[in-house]
């Protein structure tokens, strides 16, 4: 019965093998025939020879970081164009080898070759082998489906024909190599090097290019990096060595070195975008909204875009907001089990605009929402603004603020507006300027707001770098209108750079896959403060991160110069720090995406010492610049405490020394009517009157 069962299936063979016998003859025949009629049709002029379809094969877009190193690469197909010259001949000889033998004899077809894969096919009694030449594939590659038609073979025929007279055998073999697929989304040969190696393909060892030679025909069966695929791959690139030295290439001794060669292989894809935020906001403010690029294009285009991060400090901003984040007592997850509180940070050069870092949340894959361009009150963290105006219209350091109970009508509001500062109480006195913004008095914020005209400070926050909408009320003084972390950090960088404007630079140029320049960013700068008023506000923000200011902690974290100011939304839900170094702007904003409370937090108690951290870091092993020396027009005056009038010298208040712009600077002295401190002028004569009768 064994017998049987074996002589009948061997039947079966037979018979399978003579009807695919007949198919494949039948096949050879009829491809024969229109390869003849096509040529015929060239021979004649019926088909235009360079009437080649339209051809886009998609390419890989790559991003650089400021220091023209690889960030990262966006793409439909993973595909990167090299010339011929910088693939090494060694991975086009091993190509050649196991793909097309003769390719540079044959004129697009080879039926040599396709007379032998038929052979093959009938001996396995199935289809084990194609005849399809690389330029055949190539036809395929660019212009045609995979469809098994004949219909789809004829036009393979065509195009095939167009393409060896369009282009040379080298022109052919470059498009070739830069679109054959190598699994893992790789397409051509500079993708497939890094996909599998880490290294561009001009630094491909014999061995390494062997390998990849392989992979073509079936990625699925012959990678290495996907598991149980080792042994297959290695038997696939000894075939393409044995290739190589059949035709030549190489000798048997080059293929033993290559075969001994223990290749590393590139251990994982990190499938995270790296700086997600990042990315993301160039690709849909920047290159979609601002320079008009279609989507398609950007993933299909192969345009290479420089931009301004550092990625030490895009690495340095993810680690300090996670883990100081991390650490807050209340932290709970919500229902897109998203962890709360959130975060941003934003950090720019102030001279320049280029943003350095920007970090949209704790995780990017967390959530993907950017809280960097988020509007969110920045509380206190405003009142730089509303100063900036101050001095402006006139106030000094020095001008007296009062903080005292203020009730204001509003239209269209039943009850009164009366600001109190932080705590619910008030200084009931007067503080100068310098002062109330050093303590952070909302009271005297408002007073001056009032005086100003809120459309005051909406024209200088806006002038500054705010763009969200600002409502001109009192209470804009205490930053009650929202705006993005990554506006606060732009609009501080006129204090930073002595009264420029900058706006925030993510792109400094974008070239096409053949480095033409597409477009170059234009380095714009617009005065928007004096250089005066800018140098007097940074002297009092530098106060305020000393001892006596709302950012006191920071004179136990930093040992730098810098100047900043704390926020805190009403109800602690929002808190925020924004400081800066001559070099360095960097605004962070710590909140709950739902509104809720963060109990007793402030800007100075939880964002701060995550600013300190960040700013430390990125000054670490740098010559910390000073702000610079006071200019020409500044004069430093001691004025009488109780007046703000220059002190008498018979004054013996308290006295203070303040800066003030040339021609600002009081011009009176304190005196017996106006200073209760200074003592009686005495007589010119030396000695006392005696006290006689008549005098009384």
């Amino acid at each position: 019965m064994v017998i049987k069962e074996k002589k009948g299936y061997n039947n079966g063979m037979v018979k399978r093998k003579i009807s695919l016998f007949k198919i494949t003859i039948f096949i050879i025949i009829v491809f024969f025939l229109a390869a003849s009629v096509t040529a015929g049709l060239f021979f004649y002029g019926v088909i235009a020879p360079n009437n080649l379809p339209a051809s886009d094969p998609a390419l890989t877009t790559r991003f650089y970081d400021a220091n023209g190193e690889l960030l990262t690469t966006l793409y439909r197909e993973n595909r990167i164009e090299v010339p011929l010259e910088e693939i090494p001949q060694e991975l086009r000889q091993a190509i050649i080898a196991v793909e097309d033998a003769h390719f540079y004899q044959h004129f697009g077809i080879n039926l040599a070759s396709l007379g032998r894969a038929a052979l093959r096919n009938i001996r396995s009694g199935r289809i084990v082998e194609g005849g399809s030449t690389i330029t055949q594939q190539l036809a395929k590659n660019l212009f045609l489906t995979h469809d098994r038609t004949f219909h789809r073979k004829v036009e393979e025929l065509i195009l095939t024909f167009q393409l060896e007279h369009h282009y040379t055998k080298d022109e052919i073999l470059n498009k070739y190599l830069n679109t054959i697929y190598f699994g893992h989304g790789a397409y051509g040969v500079e993708a497939a090097a890094q996909t599998y190696f880490d290294q561009p393909a001009s630094q491909l060892s014999l061995a390494q290019s062997a390998l990849l030679a392989g992979l073509p025909r079936g990625p699925g069966y012959y990678s290495p990096l996907l598991e149980g695929n080792q042994e297959a791959a290695k038997r696939r690139q000894a075939h393409v060595l044995n290739r190589m030295v059949e035709m030549g290439f190489i000798t048997p001794e080059e293929k033993e070195k290559a075969l001994a060669q223990e290749l590393v292989f590139r251990e994982e894809w990190d499938k995270t975008l790296p700086a997600g935020h990042f990315i993301d906001y160039i690709m849909e403010r920047e290159l979609v909204g601002k320079l008009n690029f279609e989507r398609e294009d950007i993933y299909r285009g192969g345009l290479n875009i420089y931009t301004t991060l550092d990625p030490s400090l895009q690495e340095a901003g993810e680690r300090v907001l996670e883990e100081g984040l991390e650490s807050f007592p209340q932290v709970y997850q919500d229902s897109q089990e998203v962890r709360q509180p959130q975060g941003a940070l934003v950090a720019l050069d102030p001279q320049t605009g280029h943003v350095k870092a920007l970090v949209g949340g704790r995780s990017y894959q967390e959530t993907k929402l950017n809280r960097a361009i988020s509007r969110r009150s920045p509380g206190s963290a405003f009142k730089p603004f509303l100063y900036a105006a101050a001095l402006d219209a006139g106030y000094t350091a020095a001008s007296f603020i009062k903080c005292e109970p203020i009730s204001i009508d509003l239209p269209g509001s039943q009850e009164p507006y009366e600001p109190r500062d932080f705590g619910g109480g008030f200084h009931h006195r007067q503080l100068t300027l310098r002062e109330a913004l050093v303590q952070s008095c909302n009271v005297s914020a408002v007073r001056v707001n009032m005086d100003l005209g809120a459309p005051k400070l909406v024209e200088y926050a806006e002038k500054m770098g705010i763009n969200s909408p600002l409502n001109p009320v009192p209470s804009l003084a205490l930053g009650t209108s929202e705006v993005t972390p990554l506006e606060m950090a732009a609009a501080y960088a006129p204090l930073a750079n002595g009264g420029f404007k900058v706006e925030p630079v993510f792109v400094t140029k974008i070239t096409d896959s053949r480095n033409l320049t597409l477009w170059e960013q234009e380095n714009t700068r617009e005065r928007v403060l004096s250089e005066l008023t800018a140098f007097i506000l940074t002297d009092i923000l530098q106060e305020v991160l000393g001892p006596g200011g709302t950012g006191w902690r920071a004179s136990e974290l930093i040992d730098f110069p810098a100047a900043g100011k704390t926020g805190t939304s009403s109800d602690h839900r929002d808190v925020y720090m924004v400081g800066y170094t001559p070099d360095l702007v960097t605004s962070i904003y710590l909140g709950d995406d739902h509104q809720k409370s963060l109990g007793n937090s402030t800007g100075g108690s939880l964002a701060l010492p995550l600013w300190a951290e960040f700013m430390t870091f990125a000054l670490e092993g740098r010559q910390p610049r000073d702000f610079p020396w006071p200019p020409e027009e500044i004069v430093t005056l001691t004025l009488c405490g109780e007046t703000g009038l220059l002190q008498n010298n018979r004054c013996q208040g308290p006295s203070l020394e303040e800066i003030f712009i040339q021609g600002t600077e009081p011009q009176e002295t304190c005196c017996e009517k106006t200073c209760p401190h200074v003592e009686k002028e005495r007589p010119w004569w030396p000695f006392e009157l005696p006290q006689l009768p008549w005098f009384r």
